[in-house]
């Protein structure tokens, strides 16, 4: 290789143990560790530049022949941080495997905070050494020989620094982040599916993710919005075009960026947790309210908080019936189950389908509702399926048309309970910014810390119980207002669980009587309770 030639980490020589370019002596088969943590990218073809680690080698080889040895493999971790303990150094553990298995004589390096910035990984180096005092190891800046033992401590210790620079360099980074987020501006590192860098929404993916929070506001499911985005185009990966994770569905719904508010979750409070919720992120201003952010919203505040809302409700409903409490919902195949009860007996009537076969030898599926016989059922009454669930329709269609006019005022009322929570909450973050003052040795009435911590921790389970109830307030208000002609046209587009939704907020029970004889249905066989609306 020419002295003048550009060296790349792909230029590692290999020579047989005992070869020597001059034909005498053993010549040290060295690795070189090579390590950068940002290299920068072409901002077209994404390419990384690999300029640092080419220096790194550069100045490797001239201390692999002082040693007496050449650099026979090549190990690269460009791009990658030794600072965090959760990621993993593919060619570092590399490196260790090949030290310990004697696959190489030692290793060459730049400096010790190229190949450690944690005590841990300096300590496996330096014990391999200790074990085999046959390696050699250089550094070609900051006078490290893992050959001796100072040279093994100065390698530690230098090593720990670079680890604390970078703790240092992580802290103010992370700083100045909560200081963006309080100010309402973005802080962008992947781009948020929906939005350009300036904040800007783009089509039609924002017109998707407003779409599918709009749907689980007016009653769908994550699945539902999952399906409806496959429908579009729109896939997890689309190498396989398979559909998006639901966890991933879940934070695109859920994230209050979506209304145009500012979240904020620092990497080391998310790592190793569960999808974070989108409530829980969401960042608040000293007066209570949430920070307003400088991008595009994709819906407004009280279609977001719906759907929070009726996730909460999933959530909740989970748990009470002894589920994990996970977010995400039965799917029901029959419109009326769970609504069914037995004109007998009392019993909740489940779905069941029998199996007809028709003259031609082909056969199909009916469903029908049953009392089953068990959890206490007589098993005595059947109805079909698509005659009752289209009977209970026309009667939903007609309790619909007859509260449409006369809900408006209701929905006043809900929303002026909002107002007045919101100005309440507004309040709170006052009296906790006095509360603050008042703890400080020169207030006129001063109070200890420990009566200060009480005080605020009173006003911020208020809080947190108001902030609750203007969703659940603001859910109430659009369900009511919501029940209008225009929900009436679109019954038919609905899927079952969004007529489902809705018959529950309508009915609290369909009691089905036995039929006379004769007939195949019998309207006054069906006796609906319905809700107060």
């Amino acid at each position: 290789m020419k002295p003048n030639s550009t060296l790349t980490s792909t230029d590692g020589r290999t020579m047989v143990p005992g070869q020597s370019t001059d034909g005498e002596g053993y010549v040290y088969q060295l690795g070189a560790y090579l390590r950068i943590s940002d290299d920068d990218k072409d901002p077209e073809t994404g390419e990384l530049s690999r300029a640092g680690v080419t220096r790194q080698l550069r100045d490797c080889h001239p201390v692999a022949a002082d040693l007496g040895g050449a650099i026979v493999k090549v190990y690269d971790d460009n791009d990658t941080t030794a600072s965090n303990p959760h990621v993993k150094r593919k060619d570092f553990e590399q490196l260790i495997k090949d030290l310990e298995n004697g696959v190489i004589d030692g290793f060459v390096f730049y400096h010790a905070d190229r190949v450690a910035r944690q005590a841990y990984d300096a300590a496996r180096i330096c014990q391999i050494y200790e074990r085999n005092i046959k390696l050699v190891g250089r550094a070609a800046s900051g006078g490290t020989d893992l050959s001796t033992t100072e040279g093994r401590a100065m390698f530690v210790m230098q090593a720990v620094m670079g680890g604390v620079e970078a703790a240092s360099t992580r802290r103010r980074k992370t700083t100045a982040n909560r200081h963006k987020a309080q100010d309402g501006k973005d802080h962008v590192g992947r781009l948020p599916w929906g939005w350009d860098r300036e904040g800007k929404l783009v089509q039609p993916y924002a017109d998707l993710r407003a779409k599918g929070i709009e749907m689980v506001a007016d009653g769908a499911t994550i699945t539902d919005v999952i399906r409806f985005w496959t429908e579009n185009g729109i896939t997890g990966a689309a190498a396989t075009g398979k559909p998006v994770l639901y966890k991933t569905a879940m934070l695109r719904i859920t994230h209050p960026r979506n209304a145009g508010f500012r979240a904020y979750a620092p990497t080391d409070e998310r790592r190793g947790k569960a999808t974070p919720w989108g409530p829980d992120i969401l960042l608040y201003d000293d007066k209570g309210s949430p920070v307003v952010g400088e991008w595009e919203p994709l819906v407004t505040p009280g279609v977001y908080w719906r759907a929070i809302h009726r996730l909460e409700k999933i959530r909740e409903e989970a748990k009470a019936s002894g589920a994990n409490g996970g977010t995400r919902p039965g799917h029901r195949t029959h419109m009326l189950s769970g609504l069914l009860r037995c004109g007998k007996c009392g019993t909740r009537m489940v779905a069941s389908a029998r199996t007809i076969k028709r003259k031609d030898g082909t056969s199909f599926k009916s469903p029908f509702y049953r009392c089953p016989t068990t959890n206490n059922g007589c098993g005595k009454i059947t109805r079909s399926a698509a005659v009752l669930e289209e009977h209970v329709e026309d009667l939903a269609l007609e309790a619909l048309k007859r509260i449409a006019g006369r809900t408006s005022a209701k929905g006043d009322k809900e929303m002026r309970a909002v107002a007045a929570a919101e100005a309440r909450l507004r309040e709170i973050g006052e009296e906790i910014k006095e509360v603050m003052e008042r703890r400080k040795p020169d207030a006129p009435k001063r109070i200890s810390a420990s009566v200060a911590m009480d005080m605020i921790s009173e006003l911020e389970d208020e809080r947190g119980k108001l902030q609750y109830d203007v969703r659940a307030l603001s859910t109430k208000a659009a369900d009511i207002r919501g029940r209008t002609p225009d929900l009436i046209r679109e019954w038919e587009d609905f899927t079952t669980d969004r007529k489902r939704l809705e018959l529950t907020k309508l009915v609290k029970a369909i009691i089905v009587e036995q039929a006379p004889r004769g007939r195949h249905f019998d309207p006054d066989s069906v006796d609906v309770a319905w809700q107060d609306v």
